[in-house]
């Protein structure tokens, strides 16, 4: 078994590195990670050049180890982030998704403190400086934990 597996391996050419591209390719598309990404290049650019050039398969694992761990780097660096984007997504974070809103007031405020309407639901509220009265429209500044900083608009 070990014997079978060196063999294959001297043996390997321009084909079976882009077969291996092309199986690293859809593992990637399964997995959606982005790190089999860049193994699944440097295996599609060692098969094109060992198409293209008689190099021997030790050239060829060197040649697939550098390019990996250069795509890797770069790839994690620089490529992830741009495809990722910058600015995190208010989508499943309610809390930033209020900072802004307007948000009405349900009493009038005690000391800066009081409760107001966010769509359906009551929230405990603070203002830094003055007091609201009931029915007040507000504005949602910050929130901390579950209490929105409020200010009048």
């Amino acid at each position: 078994m070990d014997n079978t597996l060196v063999q294959f391996l001297s043996e390997m050419g321009g084909i079976h590195w882009l077969i291996l591209a092309f199986g690293l390719l859809v593992a990637e598309v399964l997995t959606g990670t982005s790190y089999l990404l860049w193994p699944a290049v440097a295996a599609l650019i060692v098969g094109v050049v060992a198409l293209i050039l008689p190099i021997g398969p030790e050239m060829q694992f060197l040649l697939f180890a550098i390019m990996t761990a250069v795509l890797l780097f770069v790839g994690h660096k620089y490529v992830r982030p741009r495809v990722k984007g910058g600015e995190p997504s208010d989508l499943n974070d309610r809390a930033r998704s209020m900072v802004g809103m307007r948000v009405k007031a349900v009493a009038d405020f005690d000391t800066g403190r009081g409760r107001v309407h966010v769509g359906d639901t009551q929230w405990r509220a603070a203002m830094d400086k003055g007091n609201a009265k009931g029915g007040d429209e507000l504005r949602v500044m910050s929130v901390k934990g579950t209490t929105l900083t409020v200010e009048p608009i």
